[in-house]
């Protein structure tokens, strides 16, 4: 038991609470509840408030003042109130976004199990050999770039024409735009480009040829020409590196699995009747 839990557990023996729990069925009853008929009958025990308190503790990492506990339970009960009187008026009928939430709570039935497994390392390495490309690092490159200048079809023009006609290792000769970057990279990973230069940016640069000047590419400044010198792949994945990326797809699969699974258990037991609408003859 941590710290939070010990504390709670305190409150929740605590007189007060106790008060505070014979108050909420006193309030229930002067709304005009009758506390001991059948399913109109709510009963905030000890269970329910050690609920609330924990869920409290979770959210705020320590336990509810007295008054905060009391509203706590206060809002329980009126929440009991609203959902059993919209039960009642049967306001959850045909309603898509009460469907939708229902749905969600199955399956996240349908999965908890899947959901709190874990796999194991023999396992981990069937999905790393099945698919390696997946989960191999980006490749490093080394480069060096013109910056031109904001994306404008003016730009895009004097760069078209500053690679026409250039002769094999020629450099571009080409008005440079002022840029707070370097102009060349070394071995620079593909994340690091793309948090220099954008997405788009590192993106591009796997469909470049090697050793020319290409362009323009586009980055999250506008324009540039690229020469680059080396596209180093990256070494094979190896479990020990890439292991919360391969639990994550692992359990996705399963809790996908999981939840087809109870699915199919539950469709077994109805009857399902499909009848479409029929077309007009043309």
């Amino acid at each position: 038991m941590t710290a939070w839990q010990a504390r709670a557990a305190a409150l929740l023996r605590e007189p007060l609470v106790h008060f505070l729990v014979a108050g909420a069925v006193l309030f229930v009853a002067m709304a005009g509840r009758a506390p001991d008929v059948g399913e109109r009958r709510i009963v905030v025990d000890e269970p329910v408030v050690a609920a609330l308190v924990n869920h409290h503790v979770r959210a705020f990492r320590r336990p509810p003042t007295a008054p905060e506990l009391d509203e706590l339970i206060r809002d329980h009960v009126r929440g009991e109130v609203y959902y059993r009187e919209a039960l009642r008026l049967g306001i959850d009928a045909d309603d898509e976004v009460v469907k939708k939430r229902l749905r969600n709570k199955m399956l996240a039935i349908a999965g908890a199990d899947a959901e709190a497994a874990r796999p194991s390392d023999a396992e981990l390495q069937a999905l790393l050999d099945k698919d390696p490309a997946r989960y191999a690092a980006s490749p490093r490159y080394s480069l060096e770039h013109i910056y031109l200048g904001d994306d404008t079809p003016t730009v895009r023009a004097a760069a078209t024409a500053g690679l026409q006609g250039l002769r094999p290792g020629a450099r571009p000769v080409i008005a440079a735009a002022a840029l707070p970057l370097a102009a060349r990279f070394d071995k620079a990973s593909q994340t690091d480009l793309a948090a220099g230069l954008g997405d788009e940016f590192a993106a591009a640069l796997a469909a470049l040829p090697l050793g020319t000047w290409s362009g323009p590419v586009v980055s999250g400044f506008g324009l540039h020409l690229v020469r680059i010198e080396q596209r180093l792949p990256a070494p094979p994945p190896r479990l020990a590196d890439v292991r919360q990326r391969l639990e994550n797809d692992w359990r996705s699969t399963a809790v996908r699995k999981a939840q087809d699974a109870h699915l199919q258990a539950l469709l077994d037991g109805y009857d399902v009747t499909i009848k479409r609408p029929t077309e007009p003859a043309s």
